[in-house]
């Protein structure tokens, strides 16, 4: 049986998914895996989760000597179910980007799309799922930094809503909007891998309508994403016949006012950080200063926009979005402002989301749904069906 680390090295070497192959991978060779449902399966982890042995850097280089003394307790269930572990995935610094394009550690390549940015900030993580370096990867999701990066790589990635695996051993962003997310390429693997992490599914909890972006949303996408939208929508209305139609939602202003919230809730988790870079620390100083009618109008309307869909989902909805409005952007461009509209709406509301690539598009397109909270397995069995009707 080959060394699955001989693969990822040769993979990595292209690529640069993780921060420090020379430092991090004697760490995880030399973990023993026990035999479990995730034996020979190799799990990626973003450098913000906490790995017994090893640099707990959240990509920031000044804590490249701040050796983890114990795991997260999800990687403590990755472990007791055999899987082989490979830490310290590329992300942004302190997990406030949108490019894996490290000022510690370096550039992560785009293996779907050779030359554009994988994506932030759990771009290492959805590299490694693509390049086939790992079979399923966790990064961390505050404003979309998982469903992003799947959507530029062209894989899936589910964000996972409240309650459903814990923070603990996650190093924060945004409290507020943090949650954890799972990148396979499979529906079939991210059922497994989460499965193991979060127990077995509701099977009381199924999906039963479903609700359309409104057509000003569509008009503003690149035409690979409005057609995708398209072809999902007929998908769908197959399945559960016609849909509601999503009120008019102000989606730059709401991820204008979750990117407040972030800056603000960055100064308490990365305020006391040494070593970071001009750009982080001028993110930070920016959150120091926000008037404090600023914040709470902010925070008033992403509360209203959370209890307005929270309701509208109800208990057996999915709501229909484009997970990006454009496939990547180059290396070297500047993000677009606006990558994060459609799925900061997930994480205002704390609710389970899944992206869904266009299967062998290219560039890389994706979809996303957003379901009612503790839906994620049957947002993963809904993604299934989808891709086999596609």
């Amino acid at each position: 049986m080959s060394d699955p680390f001989d693969k990822i090295s040769k993979l990595n070497s292209d690529l640069h998914f993780c921060e420090d192959w020379t430092a991090s991978a004697p760490v995880d060779q030399a973990q023993q895996a026990v035999v479990g449902p995730l034996s020979a399966k190799v799990i990626g982890l973003k450098s913000n989760i906490c790995v017994w042995g090893q640099a707990w850097t959240a990509g920031i280089g000044a804590r490249a000597g701040n050796i983890a003394q114990h795991d997260a307790p999800l990687v403590a269930s990755l472990r007791a179910a055999g899987a082989l572990l490979l830490s310290r995935l590329a992300m942004d610094e302190g997990a406030l980007g949108a490019a894996t394009d490290n000022p510690h550690f370096g550039r992560c390549e785009n293996p779907a799309f050779p030359g554009q940015s994988a994506g932030g900030s759990s771009g290492g993580s959805a590299a490694a799922v693509a390049s086939g370096a790992v079979d399923a990867a966790f990064g961390s999701d505050t404003m979309g930094s998982v469903r992003i990066p799947a959507a530029y790589c062209g894989v899936y990635g589910l964000k996972v809503g409240a309650g459903t695996v814990g923070m603990e051993g996650v190093f924060p962003l945004a409290p507020s909007l943090d949650a954890l997310g799972l990148f396979a390429k499979t529906p079939e693997l991210l059922r497994s891998v989460l499965t193991v992490v979060a127990g077995a599914p509701d099977i009381s909890l199924t999906m039963e309508g479903w609700i359309a972006p409104e057509h000003e949303a569509l008009s503003a996408c690149h035409p690979d994403v409005a057609e995708f939208c398209s072809e999902v929508s007929a998908a769908l209305a197959k399945i559960f016949g016609p849909a509601a139609q999503l009120e008019e939602t102000d989606f730059a202003g709401l991820r204008s006012d979750a990117f407040l919230l972030t800056e603000v809730e960055a100064v308490r988790s990365l305020g006391q950080e040494a070593g970071l870079s001009a750009g982080l620390a001028r993110l930070i100083d920016f959150g120091r200063k926000v008037p404090p009618e600023k914040l709470e109008a902010a925070q008033t309307r992403l509360a209203l926009a959370r209890a307005s869909l929270t309701a509208r989902l109800g208990t057996k909805h999915v709501l229909l979005l484009p997970t990006v409005a454009a496939p990547a952007f180059a290396h070297g461009t500047r993000p677009p402002i606006g990558q994060a509209d459609f799925t900061v709406l997930a994480n205002i509301a704390d609710l389970p989301a899944i992206a869904i690539p266009k299967p062998g598009a290219q560039p890389p397109v994706s979809v996303q749904l957003v379901g009612p909270r503790g839906t994620e397995h049957a947002l993963i069995d809904l993604a299934e069906r989808l891709s086999g009707a596609l």
